[in-house]
């Protein structure tokens, strides 16, 4: 019990530590996106425990009871000048019933949004809080 603690309480301050934006380096040509990510109690969006930028993918670690897939959320991309604003919707709920605490991770290739080397990425769903 105490393991499965350690382990959470790990993953809610690594979803914390996101909440600032975040400057990562590109996979190629040493360019520089940042993430930010906004925090507040709407309930309109799904809430994401971390999201971040790796090797040219949004990566989001989201709720799930042992079945999530990244194909069950639909994306959305807009672009203002150099900023994407990209929200995530769960469009097929998880009804497994595994205990999954930490959440699971999703990839989305930012390619696919339409996100550039050179824009800022801003994830519109908010952080979970602890």
């Amino acid at each position: 019990m105490q393991k499965k603690l350690a382990v959470l309480a790990l993953v809610m301050a690594a979803g914390l530590s996101t909440s600032a934006c975040v400057i990562i380096d590109a996979d190629h040509g040493g360019g520089k996106r940042d993430v930010t990510v906004k925090i507040n109690d709407s309930d309109e969006l799904e809430s994401i425990y971390a999201v971040g930028l790796e090797k040219g993918e949004l990566v989001a670690r989201v709720s799930s009871n042992g079945c999530t897939k990244a194909e069950d959320f639909k994306v959305e991309a807009n672009r203002r000048d150099s900023v994407v604003a990209v929200t995530l919707t769960r469009e097929r709920p998880d009804l497994c019933r595994a205990l999954v605490p930490e959440g699971k991770e999703v990839r989305f290739d930012l390619d696919g949004l339409g996100v550039q080397r050179s824009d800022r990425v801003r994830v519109r769903n908010p952080l979970q809080r602890p």
